[in-house]
């Protein structure tokens, strides 16, 4: 199922630096086992494949990148603000 993902990385205080190499970590980390595919340059919005066969396995699937992408902002002092949903079923929201 092809999934349209958006990933907002804000720092946790204006010392921080560091959320290019945050995002690029999710990136690399998380986002690149499920055919990665940016939607733009310059924006933080992805086009996802993950293969399933279950709707609960699909559910588990997307919680998992959303808190994997979470646990590394925090681990560089950021957070992540997103949501993901099916491109075919618009009605599909995590």
């Amino acid at each position: 199922m092809k999934i349209h993902l958006r990933l907002n990385v804000e720092r946790n205080s204006k010392f921080v630096r560091g959320i290019k190499r945050t995002r690029e970590g999710i990136e690399r980390y998380v986002l690149s086992d499920y055919s990665m595919k940016k939607l733009g340059k310059d924006t933080d919005e992805y086009e996802l494949t993950i293969p399933f066969q279950t709707d609960e396995q699909l559910d588990k699937i997307v919680y998992d990148i959303l808190q994997e992408a979470s646990r590394i902002a925090d681990m560089r002092h950021c957070f992540v603000e997103g949501g993901a949903h099916s491109v075919d079923d618009p009605d599909r929201q995590w």
